[in-house]
Order: structure tokens, then C-alpha cells, then sequence
């Protein structure tokens, strides 16, 4: 007997404006996240099939029938969404209320939805899945409560709860407008096109890993609770998606080429080893036995696979090498008839190959923005060394530490004596010319100070890239947007002001800027290699908000940032996407 077919029902509350209690401030949020998240519901694309009720502004009497309506008449083929946009306030027992239109402080038990009302709800209702979400400040409350509390029932059986803060935190509002909150946005994001989900679904798990990595250092920590099976619970579909999690190569996107090599060991027994990507390009392959790992970098791996007479080093970190601090040893690979590449690994322990075909497939991966990236990156130390040997930035950012070093010694040094000098007394020409020279040394080491200080600053916060677990990976537009100069009159007559350059990003929900200039070759700001033309398809590796700290990855090669995003204004972005 064929399988009941499940129907997907969805109800859409959102309160932007609460005439009656002052101290509830106007929220412009709302009225964008009802439309958006219903359109990414019904996206042709990635959307289920959701028949989606949405109630904007309305009053706690028509909050709570559409509430009940919604719930009454759900049967057990039925899936739900329960999504609800405004403000969330606690009372004397720290219960959690969901304002409404007429809501006030004073009447806050009559005059908004208690959650213990949905509570009850959910529990008399026959749907075979419930999920919650909740973008309003202490949202936590339905995900962390424990004990006999009411909101610890919010999640029940077959049930799922996602709030967009902590337990006593605050939810962000909109920035303008005419966008959505920034929960909302990245629950949209997941939704439609953030998380590759498996077996062709994305479930709430899926988003909810999604969203928290987009929120990380926002000052908003998502969370959820769950109970039976609601982390299965599918909320969008991915069409042609593969199945990626739960395998030793995770690091795997719809598309990414198969990166592990072929290794065959003494014996000649031949398997696929674990792979662990870094963003970076770099490639370490996890071998068991014997027990180390091959690192290398995709771009040698591919120029040798284009010409032939290219020497490609890989890094051999044998088991616990990094404890002891030894150097590690450079296997040599060697560019077959067929273009293939194949590593002689230390003391006969056997070969790793990697074909002709998978290395194309690495080039058209690079070119086309598909690199896959590891999920939490365990190598780093190895990753650190492979990028200081062969990429100059990189190399130069980390000797910055030394510089420092170098001048605070100096400066003290050239102080202590110019000080011990001066007060010992005695007279001569070698004295006077002695703390001259002590001086002049303690001037350039804090001009080298001062000049060093702020790109190793900049490393420092690069370098921290390389150590998070996990890292979000945002698929962008990159254009130089160059304004156009500023004529004007004063006093000594027209006046043309030429305004700074900066490098704009955007996808379809996101959107800030750099500064234009990035860390080139020994160190020096210089324009990056693009024109101001057509866009170019990029990466941006890390929370793509203002305020934060990216990298971008670039087909060729990476982009280090010398300062943090920023917003990018309405009238730039438009000049630069030619969208008004």
C-alpha cells in the first residue's frame, strides 16, 4: 500500500506595531519576514508544497483563534510550521507572552498569546510533526526551559522549537526598512539556497545549523530543542542533491569533484583515504597506517597536472609530530605519462595518486567557486605551515610577530642605556655622541613598532580562520565600485573631490563592502585584480556581516582583508548591481 502523502501547512504571525504601550518600541522587521519566509516556503525551486496562513498586526483574540483554527483541524498526515516575528516578553514567573497588536504591560496575561495557550494546543493536536520558530527576544525560553515549566512542554513529541535568541537575550530588529530581521534573513537563506541538506531534503537540523553559523558573533545565539524524530523533519528540498553527511569525506558539496587520492600501501592494497579541505586550497590526506598525514596544496597538484615537468613537495607530518616540534619531511611527487601525480610516501610505506580527470576537476571546481571546505577543520598547525612555505602574504603576515619582538627589544635596550647614560654623568665627545645614537635607535624601533603593530594585528585576527571549528561559506558577487568625483566651489574656487574606492559584495540576501586594498606581496596595500566590470563569482569565508572579519576566496586565489566589512549604502549597492 502506497505511503500517505504528507501535507505541509504553515501559519505566519508577525507584530510590527503596538499602538497602545508605549514601551513596546515599533518594530520594521516584521512585515518583511512574513512575506520572505513565505516566499521561500514556496519557492518553485526549493520549496514543498506549503499551504501558508499568514496574520500580520492582528489582536490577541484573532492571534489566538487563527492559533486554534490552525491546530484544531491538523490531522496525523499533516506536518506544521508555526512561525512567529515581534516582541516576546517575560513576566513575574519568567512565562514567556508573544505581543500582539493591542498588547500592554499592564494587561500583558489578556492582552497577548501566552505560550502555555500553543502549549496546550500542540498537545491536543494530531499533526505527525510540529516545528516552532520563534524570532522575538527571550525565544530562548521554549528551548531551554527544564523541569515542570511550561515552556519546557513547548517540545514534545515529534515536535521541534528554533529561537533566535538565548534564554535572556535580545533578538536584533531589521536595519531597515525594507529587509528582514537578521534571524529571519539567515532562516530564508537556509532555506533556499544555505545548506545542501541529503537525499534531495533539507531538514530542520540542516537549517538550524545553517542559521547558527550565519549568527555566530551577532550577539544572537539560536538554539534549539528537539524531541523524537523532528530533527528529520524536512522543511525544504534541494533538487539533484546528494547525499553528504554521515561519510568519512563530509567536506563533499552537490558538484565538488572527489578529492581523496588513490593510496595503495606495501602490499599492494589500494583504498581511498579520508580527505580534510581547507578553504585555503590547502589538502591533508589522513592516512591510518602508516599512521601521518600528507598535506599539500591544491594549486601545486593541479600545475603539476598540466605540465609535466613540474616539481610538486608535499609535507609528511607523521602521528604526534607536532607535539615534539620536528621538522616535517618533503616527499617529492612525480608527473606520470598520463598527467597523473603520485607521492612516494617516506620509508616505502606505498604511493598516492591523484588522476588526470580529478585534477581537471579540481581546476574547474576552483574556477567555478565549488571548492568543498571542511566542516571543523582539526589540521591547523599543518595548514599554517603549508601556507607561510608557498604563499608570500601569508609567509610575510606571520614574520610580523618577530618584527615586533625586534623593536620592543630594541627600544628597551636603547632607553636602558640612553637612560644609564645620561645619569652617570662624566663628560666627552663619545658620551654626547653615544646617547645620540641611543636615541636615533630608540625612534626607528618604535617606528618599526608602530609599523608592525597593525599587520600583525591583521594576521592575528586572520590567523584565527585557520583554528575555528567551523566557518560559514557564502557564495558572493564581487565588483570595485569607483564613484564618480565630487565637484564643488569654496573659497579658492571649484573644488573636485575624488572619493575611496572599496570592493562590494553581495548575493541575493546579503550585501557589504571592504576596503580596497588587500595584503599583497611584502605586505603593501595595492589594488586587488579586478577590474571594475562585470562581477566576479567569489567566497566569503566567515560571518559575511559588518563588523566582521572574511576572507574571500577568489578564483584566483585568496583575498586578505586589511580591515573589517562593512554595510555598503542603498545608493552604492545599486549603482554596483544596476538594481534599484
Amino acid at each position: 500500500m502506497a505511503e500517505t502523502p504528507v501535507v505541509y501547512r504553515a501559519l505566519l504571525i508577525g507584530n510590527a506595531e503596538f499602538p497602545d504601550e508605549p514601551a513596546l518600541h515599533r518594530l520594521r522587521g516584521p512585515a518583511n519576514d512574513l512575506p520572505q519566509l513565505r516566499a521561500a516556503l514556496n519557492d518553485p525551486e526549493a520549496g514543498l508544497p506549503w499551504e501558508v496562513t499568514s496574520v500580520l498586526n492582528g489582536t490577541a483574540q484573532q492571534v489566538q483563534e487563527a492559533l486554534f483554527t490552525f491546530f484544531h483541524r491538523a490531522t496525523a498526515r499533516e506536518q506544521l510550521l508555526l512561525y512567529y516575528s515581534g516582541h516576546g516578553r517575560l513576566d513575574l514567573h519568567n512565562r514567556l507572552h508573544l505581543c500582539t497588536h493591542d498588547t500592554t504591560l499592564d494587561w500583558l496575561r489578556t492582552r497577548s498569546v501566552r505560550q502555555s495557550y500553543v502549549t496546550e494546543l500542540m498537545d491536543d493536536c494530531a499533526a505527525r510533526a510540529i516545528v516552532v520558530v520563534l524570532d522575538c527576544c527571550f525565544s530562548g525560553r521554549a528551548a531551554t526551559a527544564k523541569g515542570g515549566e511550561a515552556a519546557a512542554r513547548f517540545a514534545g513529541r515529534g515536535r521541534f522549537v528554533m529561537t533566535g535568541c538565548g534564554l535572556l537575550e535580545t533578538a536584533a530588529d531589521a536595519s531597515g526598512e525594507d529587509e528582514p530581521s537578521p534571524f529571519t534573513a539567515a532562516l530564508v537563506a537556509g532555506l533556499r539556497h544555505g545548506t545542501t541538506g541529503a537525499d534531495g531534503y533539507v531538514t530542520v537540523e540542516d537549517v538550524y545549523r545553517y542559521v547558527d553559523s550565519r549568527m555566530r558573533g551577532s550577539g544572537q545565539h539560536p538554539e534549539m530543542k528537539a524531541e523524537g524524530r523532528a530533527g528529520h523533519v524536512a522543511l525544504a528540498r534541494r533538487v539533484g542533491a546528494a547525499s553528504v553527511e554521515g561519510t568519512p569525506d563530509s567536506t563533499a558539496v552537490p558538484g565538488s569533484p572527489d578529492l581523496r587520492p588513490l593510496f595503495t600501501d606495501a602490499h599492494g592494497v589500494s583504498e581511498r583515504p579520508r580527505i580534510e579541505s581547507h578553504f585555503s586550497g590547502v589538502l591533508h590526506v589522513l592516512l591510518t597506517e602508516p599512521a601521518g598525514t600528507l598535506t599539500v596544496h591544491r594549486d601545486d597538484l593541479v600545475a603539476a597536472g598540466g605540465d609535466g615537468e613540474r616539481v610538486v613537495q608535499g609535507w609528511w607530518f607523521a602521528h604526534g609530530q607536532f607535539g615534539i616540534r620536528r621538522k616535517p619531511v618533503r616527499p617529492t611527487a612525480i608527473t606520470t605519462p598520463a598527467r597523473d601525480v603520485r607521492f612516494e610516501l617516506p620509508d616505502g610505506a606505498g604511493t598516492l595518486v591523484w588522476s588526470a580527470e580529478q585534477l581537471a576537476a579540481f581546476d574547474r571546481a576552483r574556477l567555478a567557486g565549488r571548492w568543498p571546505t571542511a566542516t571543523r577543520p582539526t589540521l591547523t598547525e599543518a595548514t599554517h605551515t603549508v601556507l607561510k612555505s608557498r604563499d608570500p602574504v601569508y609567509r610575510r603576515l606571520t614574520r610580523e610577530a618577530w618584527f615586533v619582538l625586534a623593536a620592543l627589544i630594541g627600544c628597551a635596550v636603547s632607553v636602558s642605556l640612553f637612560v644609564w647614560l645620561l645619569t652617570a654623568g662624566g663628560d666627552g665627545v663619545w658620551r654626547g655622541t653615544t646617547l645620540v645614537v641611543l636615541f636615533l635607535l630608540a625612534v626607528f624601533s618604535l617606528t618599526l613598532l608602530s609599523a608592525s603593530a597593525g599587520v600583525l594585528w591583521v594576521f592575528l585576527r586572520l590567523r584565527r580562520f585557520l583554528r575555528l571549528p567551523s566557518l560559514p561559506v557564502t557564495p558572493m558577487l564581487l565588483k570595485v565600485h569607483n564613484p564618480p568625483p565630487i565637484t564643488g566651489m569654496d573659497d579658492a574656487g571649484l573644488v573636485t573631490v575624488h572619493l575611496k574606492r572599496s570592493i562590494v559584495l553581495w548575493s541575493e540576501d546579503l550585501s557589504l563592502t571592504l576596503p580596497h586594498s588587500y595584503y599583497a606581496n611584502r605586505v603593501q596595500r595595492s589594488d586587488p585584480p579586478f577590474s571594475t566590470g562585470s562581477p566576479t563569482p567569489v567566497e566569503v569565508i566567515g560571518l559575511p556581516a559588518p563588523g566582521q572579519w572574511v576572507v574571500v576566496r577568489t578564483p584566483d586565489g585568496l583575498l586578505w582583508p586589511s580591515g573589517r566589512a562593512k554595510s555598503v549604502s542603498a545608493s552604492t549597492l545599486a549603482a554596483v548591481t544596476g538594481r534599484s
